[in-house]
């Protein structure tokens, strides 16, 4: 599967590497979080390079968006429920496999990133089965997760991971860059780099998934989850 943060993805640039990227790694799951366009308008496009079923989350003006399209031949996602902030539905695939997976793009107002968390742990308290979180979470978990800028919050960090504690989620090591995210240039003269994007997941998904492995790629915000 591919999840991408594009930050807007009308523009031509992203079908040109929406096209490199698929043609590469031909995922069955796709997912695009920050759209800041309807995400109506993305499954013609993807319809023509073989997704056939799609769930999304509508932006709101230039903010938000998520969409996740599958190809459906070996592989099936039903939707559960969908907030501003995420989509969570349940998967299951040819070898008779079934999890959860929730595509996340928290808000970058704190006050509704905890709404994001409270959802998430009243799904963490029903949960029986293997369950994957992947997305921009806007928050980091450790101060060496920032590179340039200014103080970093060790409070936030600590309410980032107490979240992903109470929720039985923990990181899945990524390969690759140790940052998703560039950002603006800061009083230094350099440019701000965090890592926002991650994929996190319950005990039961890594045993049920030995050999899954996360990559970040060349392109800020986008990481893929393969199998050896």
């Amino acid at each position: 599967m591919i999840v991408w943060n594009y930050r807007g993805a009308a523009g031509k640039d992203f079908f040109r590497f929406r096209k490199y990227y698929i043609d590469i790694y031909k995922p069955k799951l796709y997912a695009i979080m920050e759209t800041r366009c309807d995400p109506v308008k993305l499954q013609t496009p993807l319809q023509k390079m073989g997704f056939h079923k799609f769930i999304l989350v509508e932006n709101t003006g230039y903010a938000g968006g998520i969409i996740v399209a599958c190809t459906e031949d070996n592989l099936k996602i039903e939707l559960i429920r969908k907030r501003d902030q995420s989509i969570h539905m349940q998967v299951a695939n040819d070898r008779g496999q079934e999890w959860l997976f929730t595509v996340v793009y928290a808000s970058p107002n704190e006050i509704l990133r905890k709404q994001l968390w409270e959802n998430m742990r009243m799904v963490a308290a029903t949960m029986v089965i293997s369950w994957l979180v992947a997305g921009d979470f806007n928050d980091i978990a450790y101060t060496n997760e920032k590179k340039g800028g200014g103080h970093v919050s060790t409070r936030k960090c600590s309410t980032f991971r107490n979240n992903m504690e109470a929720c039985n989620l923990s990181d899945l090591r990524a390969r690759g860059s140790s940052y998703t995210w560039r950002g603006p240039i800061y009083h230094s003269g350099q440019h701000i780099y965090e890592r926002l994007d991650r994929d996190i997941s319950n005990e039961d998904w890594r045993l049920m998934f030995t050999e899954a492995q996360v990559k970040v790629l060349t392109s800020v915000d986008f990481f893929i989850i393969t199998r050896s």
